[in-house]
């Protein structure tokens, strides 16, 4: 998969969402209201800035894999699904307000970020690759110098070096 550069980072932010009608009301059994309402959540992404990989309704839920812009919260997309699938289900169908007046989503979700490396990578890179930079440094060389007035700062030059 591609890693993606934004003004201050670099990376990707991918998720697995499931999403619940209030009470497991199974209103996704019928098609038009499924179709409909797959119509909607890619009109959202589009209109919100994120991007819908994978998306299957089910007769009581809702399964997606998405990818939003590290300025967005995870919260702050499933809030746009959910508020704006809510208002335009319910205009198209408005047997959906009899269901329940004020909510169509349950309050809860479940969601998961979906990494390109298992944890147990990650601890391995932490644990075992970086530790041999240190082995050989004597305990009296680990001390902080002061930074100079001239220090031009980091030798970094970008993150994408590091892809």
């Amino acid at each position: 998969m591609q890693t993606y550069s934004y003004s201050h980072g670099f990376g990707r932010s991918l998720y697995h969402v499931v999403l619940c009608p209030y009470k497991r009301f199974r209103m996704f059994q019928r098609s038009d209201i499924r179709k409909q309402l797959e119509t909607i959540f890619y009109s959202i992404a589009d209109r919100h800035g994120f991007q819908i990989h994978a998306l299957s309704a089910e007769e009581d839920h809702v399964h997606i894999f998405l990818e939003h812009r590290p300025s967005q919260s995870i919260a702050q997309v499933i809030q746009y699904l959910k508020g704006a699938s809510s208002r335009e289900l319910r205009k198209v169908f408005p047997e959906l307000k009899g269901f329940h007046e004020k909510r169509l989503w349950s309050g809860g979700k479940f969601f998961r970020p979906i990494g390109e490396v298992t944890p147990k990578k990650v601890e391995h890179y932490i644990n075992e690759s970086q530790y041999h930079h240190y082995t050989d440094i004597p305990s009296e060389s680990l001390a902080i110098p002061k930074k100079s007035h001239h220090d031009s700062g980091t030798p970094q030059t970008s993150l994408n070096e590091f892809a």
